[in-house]
């Protein structure tokens, strides 16, 4: 994510024509609300800046308690099993109530930031589209009649996903059921605030670059591929979404529905994909894992050692 918010920056940058938005999108950046005072967007700095305040003061309540696992070698493990003559994955997940919550609000606080990242780049002035844009999942008015919308959701809602090979190891305070609530929350930002970010400023980004030195429709292809990469790149790691490969061919798709044409861009249709996706196989992946209670001081390299494997999403 660190390079895709570099990245992202750098777009604002390139956008900016005046010192005074340039500067108001670095303090926005460093100060939640603050760069939205001093354009004058007071809705913004309220709503925004409120909501980034509130969910990283959230995350760092959690993220200050000796129960939280910051290393993922700690929350993660997995290993190969035979079922039935077949070789799978098993997957083990230990949270503790405060690594749970404290990972989901910083999620949260990362995602409203691409938002904003998104509302600068795309101008000064005030404006009301990024409300419209952060409403695109419950837009069905826009792509109800569209299969670019609706094979991918409901493939991710019948897909298997050997979720009888996942067990969570949580705390006896930590419930399934309020695991589901606020992971709807959580990935539904999750849609939005990637969306814009990968496909509404580095892709456009790109294309805009490339169009300078090449026809528009390579310059299509080729911002797509490329934004596809770094959306790739970012999904490297640990995790349920760290297969980068995975990701990077789900960046071909979502940015083919952002710029099915040349010179036609559309975020609503890939944000409704993109979060509606990663809530039902979450919201699966919840509802059809076993649950366990984790032991005091239990995780993924205790009673192990520190060993680790590779992560799929």
């Amino acid at each position: 994510m660190g390079l895709a918010i570099l990245v992202g920056t750098a777009g604002i940058t390139h956008a900016r024509s005046g010192l005074a938005c340039f500067g108001a999108a670095v303090g926005e950046y460093l100060l939640p609300g603050v760069g939205y005072a001093l354009l004058g967007e007071y809705d913004k700095a309220v709503i925004f800046g409120g909501l980034r305040w509130a969910t990283l003061s959230k995350y760092a309540s959690y993220a200050r308690s000796p129960n939280y696992l910051r290393d993922p070698r700690d929350i993660y493990k997995t290993e190969k099993i035979t079922v039935a003559g077949k070789e799978r994955q098993k997957v083990d997940i230990y949270l503790s109530r405060e690594t749970f919550y404290g990972k989901a609000y910083a999620s949260m606080y990362s995602n409203l930031t691409f938002v904003t990242i998104y509302d600068l780049y795309d101008g000064c002035g005030a404006k009301s589209d990024t409300y419209g844009l952060m409403l695109s999942p419950f837009r069905l008015d826009h792509f109800w009649a569209e299969a670019t919308f609706w094979a991918p959701t409901v493939y991710a809602g019948v897909v298997p996903l050997g979720s009888d090979n996942v067990t969570y190891h949580v705390d006896s305070d930590l419930s399934r059921q309020e695991m589901i609530n606020l992971s709807l929350v959580q990935y539904q930002l999750v849609g939005i605030g990637e969306e814009l970010l990968f496909r509404g400023v580095i892709q456009r980004s790109l294309y805009n670059g490339f169009s300078g030195f090449l026809s528009k429709n390579a310059a299509r292809w080729t911002s797509l591929v490329s934004a596809s990469a770094v959306f790739g790149a970012a999904h490297s790691g640990q995790g349920f979404s760290a297969n980068s490969g995975v990701a990077f061919a789900a960046g071909l798709y979502l940015g083919y529905v952002y710029n099915p044409e040349v010179d036609q861009f559309d975020l609503i249709e890939p944000i409704a994909i993109h979060a509606w996706w990663d809530t039902l196989l979450v919201n699966r992946r919840l509802r059809e894992s076993k649950f366990v209670k984790r032991k005091a001081g239990e995780t993924a390299r205790n009673p192990l050692a520190a060993r680790t494997y590779p992560l799929f999403g």
